[in-house]
């Protein structure tokens, strides 16, 4: 038995987990007996409103318990950061209940209904192919009522039957671009698709994943574009941050070979310094200057590693350029638009 529904934005605050220690045996109870009612139902929403407004919850079959409590930020990167604190102050699994942050697969396909439309997920068929710097499945779709159903069905359809396969975070974190087909075509069972899923996330990440390219600016400059495109939000749910590090050495030009060696050399020697302080997403090289991007949960805590990085570094990048300046920023990204501006977005 599954039940969802989305917390609405004026639920009232309060302690989920105290409120969960008087209901969970009634909820149990009700999953048993087929008892729900919408008073239930409502007073399971008020709750999860506490943990915030817009918080959906599932209530599924457990893998290890009997039942599993679900709440979902569907894909929003501020609210899987809430989920996560939510399920680190669960209590611990039990026979009868176990906890997940995300909406998890099913045990096994069930039809959906979308309106008036009837879906048997089990017909939906799809043509996966693998992009090895993205680490991402792109995905097409086919099912028999695709030819009929409205494109906003379609999608909904498409989403929903890759939540129900592979679980939210899977989604997120595995498949790309999604695309429904209207003309029929064959291609993977659902269980061949989750079986390829399965055996790309089982391959090492390599050299891959890093991008090179280049960038046309406003004033008609070239920059040069090196950036991590199989990195994933979802991986670090709280590096909400973007840090900018510019090197500025002052010419309006492009780095020569010789300079752009010595610029290497420093780049590495700050990551080594900063350590696990933050992600290094990528850099952009242009005229006079270039700029590391990384993703950190705290840019402060990076601090130390800068300044001793910022004594180091030579007065000139060569002989006949101004002194070399930092330009440091920081911005809040939840959503790591960043990576737009990069080019792996």
């Amino acid at each position: 038995m599954r039940f969802f529904k989305r917390g609405p934005a004026d639920s009232a605050t309060g302690d989920f987990w105290t409120w969960w220690s008087g209901g969970r045996d009634r909820v149990a109870q009700a999953i048993a007996s087929g008892g729900f009612d919408d008073r239930l139902i409502g007073e399971i929403t008020k709750a999860v409103g506490s943990i915030h407004p817009a918080m959906a919850w599932e209530l599924e079959p457990g893998t290890t318990a009997q039942h599993a409590f679900c709440i979902s930020p569907e894909g929003n990167a501020e609210l899987r950061q809430v989920a996560l604190r939510w399920l680190a102050s669960a209590p611990p699994a039990d026979p009868t209940w176990e906890y997940h942050a995300s909406k998890q697969a099913r045990l096994a396909l069930m039809g959906l209904e979308i309106g008036t439309w009837r879906f048997d997920l089990e017909e939906m068929r799809a043509i996966a192919s693998w992009d090895a710097s993205r680490r991402r499945v792109d995905v097409r779709l086919w099912h028999p009522l695709f030819a009929e159903a409205p494109e906003n069905v379609r999608l909904q359809a498409s989403f929903i039957f890759l939540d129900a396969l592979l679980g939210e975070d899977d989604v997120e974190r595995w498949v790309g671009r999604i695309d429904p087909l209207e003309a029929q075509t064959g291609g993977r069972t659902p269980a061949e698709l989750k079986a390829e899923i399965e055996r790309r996330k089982a391959d090492p990440a390599g050299d891959e994943t890093w991008v090179l390219g280049e960038r046309t600016e406003r004033d008609g400059s070239v920059a040069v574009v090196f950036a991590d495109a199989g990195l994933k939000r979802i991986d670090h749910a709280f590096a909400d941050h973007h840090v900018t590090i510019a090197v500025v050495f002052g010419a309006d030009r492009m780095p020569t070979p010789a300079e752009t060696a010595v610029m290497n050399e420093q780049e590495d020697d700050f990551r080594r310094r900063l350590g696990t302080l933050a992600i290094y997403a990528g850099r952009v090289t242009e005229r006079g200057r270039r700029t590391m991007h990384f993703a950190a949960e705290d840019p402060d805590a990076m601090r130390p590693a800068i300044d001793g990085w910022a004594l180091d570094l030579p007065d000139h990048l060569s002989e006949g350029l101004p002194q070399l300046r930092l330009k440091i920023d920081f911005e809040r990204d939840m959503d790591w638009s960043f990576q737009r501006d990069l080019g792996v977005r």
